[in-house]
């Protein structure tokens, strides 16, 4: 199964928000499921220039969030890396864990 990546103009990811939608619809997927599977999860980053937010489903989101991420125009991308400005958004703290750190990092 495939990462897959959701990205919003930065300027649609506040309180309000499209990103926080996404991220509590993505949340009401996860506890009707009973927080199965447990490495089901969303990341974000903010891009460079801050002009846009990349949401990252893992691969077992797919499992119980399928529509939600093709409907929120989810696309294949490649295992995201742990960098400044990510971070989980929902999910357990576990799941961390399966994102390689960057290269050269203390925490490879």
């Amino acid at each position: 199964m495939s990462w897959y990546k959701v990205t919003l103009p930065f300027k649609d990811c506040g309180i309000a928000g499209q990103g926080k939608q996404l991220q509590d619809a993505f949340a009401a997927r996860l506890i009707v499921h009973g927080g199965r599977p447990r490495d089901a999860a969303l990341f974000s980053q903010t891009s460079h220039d801050y002009e846009s937010v990349h949401y990252y489903f893992s691969p077992s989101a797919m499992q119980i969030a399928r529509d939600l991420i093709e409907k929120s125009g989810g696309v294949p991308c490649p295992v995201p890396v742990r960098r400044l400005k990510f971070a989980l958004e929902v999910g357990d703290a576990g799941a961390l864990d399966i994102l390689p750190p960057p290269k050269g990092s203390v925490l490879a």
